[in-house]
C-alpha cells in the first residue's frame, strides 16, 4: 500500500548526478533496510568537499539507522520483544505506560479511526491473517463466515484509551486486541525522520520509506522535488502523474498488486474491519497529501476501505488533499479534492 520507491525516487532525484563537481550545492544519498522494506533519503549539503561530504553522510546514516532500529523495536509486529508486541501478547487491562512514540502513533490511529467511522482500525490485523495476507501470505480460499464472525468480536480500537498522566503517557486497553501498525508506522517514521535532519540543520530533503514520502525545501536552481504517482497497472509499473512537492507527505494505498481471485471474484488484501471481508468496491487507489506522513498514511488506508464516493466525501469534510484512480469499463478514472487540485495549482 504505497507509492512504488524506485519510480518515486527516480522521479525525485532525476538530474541530480554530478552536482559535487559544479557550483551547485550537492546532493547525498542514503539507504537502507528497515520495516521489511527500504528507505531512501535525499538532502541537498552545504558541504563542498569530498571529504565533508563523506562525513556527513556517514554521521546522517548512522542517525538514521539508530533511530529507525528504535522505531521498529517499539512499533515492529515482527519482532516478538517490541513494545507492542509484548503488549499484544499480555493482556492488561490496567493503565500502562508507553513509548512517547508509540503513544503518538496510537492517538493519531485513533484520531482516524473515529473521523472515519471506523473504516481505518490498526485491530484488523487477525482478520487480515485469517484471510492470508499477513506474513504467512497464505491467501488462495475464502475463509468460513463463522470464523470471520468470531474475529469480528476481537476488533475495534475502541478498546483502546490513551492519557497523557503528568509527563507519562499511558495507554490502558478495555479488552485483548492485536495492534498492527503497518498503516501508519511507515508514516511515522519519515515523519521523524524530516525532525532529525531538520535537527541537523538539513532543511531541503527528500525521504521515502516503504513507499511513503516527504519532501521538504526544494533542490539545487530551486527546484521542486518531483514525486510520481504509480498507474494502477497489474502487469507492470508506469507512471500516473507527477507531483512537484515542497514541504508535504505523501502516501498512496492501493489494491492492484495484493490480491486473490476465486469463481470470478477479486478479494482485495483491504480488509473492512467493519464487516470483516475485503472491500469490493472499484477503487484502485488513492493518494492522500499531508504535512504528516503518518496522517497521509492512515488517510490513504481510510479512504480505500470506504471507497472512491464515500471517500471523497470525508476528504471534503477533513479538508484532504486525496486523488482517487478508479476503475470504469472504459479505463480508470481520475477523481480529487478541492484541497488536492488547490496544492496542485500553488
Amino acid at each position: 500500500m504505497s507509492l512504488v520507491a524506485c519510480i518515486s525516487l527516480f522521479l525525485a532525484i532525476l538530474s541530480t548526478g554530478g552536482c559535487s563537481e559544479s557550483l551547485e550545492k550537492p546532493i547525498i544519498k542514503i539507504s537502507g533496510p528497515t520495516m521489511g522494506t527500504q528507505y531512501h533519503i535525499s538532502w541537498v549539503s552545504d558541504k563542498r568537499n569530498s571529504l565533508a561530504i563523506d562525513s556527513e553522510k556517514k554521521d546522517i546514516q548512522q542517525r538514521v539507522d539508530t533511530l529507525l532500529v528504535a522505531i521498529n523495536k517499539s512499533m515492529s509486529t515482527y519482532d516478538s520483544q517490541s513494545e507492542l508486541s509484548l503488549i499484544n501478547h499480555r493482556y492488561n487491562s490496567e493503565w500502562q505506560t508507553i513509548s512517547d512514540g508509540l503513544y503518538q502513533v496510537l492517538k493519531m490511529a485513533k484520531q482516524v479511526n473515529a473521523q472515519s467511522a471506523k473504516a481505518f482500525d490498526i485491530t484488523v490485523g487477525p482478520l487480515v491473517n485469517l484471510w492470508g495476507f499477513g506474513p504467512d501470505k497464505t491467501h488462495d480460499h475464502i475463509p468460513e463466515s463463522e470464523k470471520i464472525q468470531k474475529l469480528l468480536t476481537e476488533i475495534g480500537s475502541d478498546a483502546l484509551a490513551l492519557r497523557q498522566h503528568e509527563e507519562v503517557f499511558q495507554l490502558r486497553l478495555s479488552a485483548p486486541r492485536y495492534m498492527d501498525l503497518s498503516a501508519i508506522a511507515k508514516g511515522y517514521a519519515v515523519d521523524v525522520l524530516g525532525d532529525l535532519l531538520q535537527g541537523q540543520g538539513i532543511e531541503d530533503y527528500l525521504i521515502e520509506v516503504g513507499g511513503e514520502i516527504i519532501a521538504h525545501g526544494m533542490k539545487p536552481k530551486n527546484q521542486f522535488w518531483r514525486i510520481a504517482i504509480e498507474a494502477p497497472n497489474d502487469e507492470g509499473r508506469s507512471v500516473q502523474i507527477i507531483i512537484p512537492l515542497s514541504s508535504m507527505g505523501i502516501a498512496t494505498s492501493g489494491d492492484y498488486r495484493n490480491f486473490f481471485e476465486q469463481d470470478g471474484r477479486r478479494f482485495s488484501h483491504t480488509i473492512d474491519g467493519r464487516t470483516g471481508y475485503p472491500v469490493e468496491h472499484e477503487l484502485a487507489s488513492v493518494s492522500v497529501l499531508h504535512p504528516s506522513v503518518a496522517l497521509a498514511d492512515a488517510w490513504a488506508t481510510a479512504l480505500t476501505v470506504v471507497g472512491a464516493e464515500k471517500g471523497l466525501l470525508l476528504a471534503e469534510e477533513f479538508n484532504l488533499a486525496a486523488y482517487f484512480i478508479v476503475r470504469t469499463d472504459n479505463g480508470y478514472q481520475q477523481l480529487s479534492s478541492r484541497q488536492f487540485e488547490q496544492l496542485r495549482l500553488d
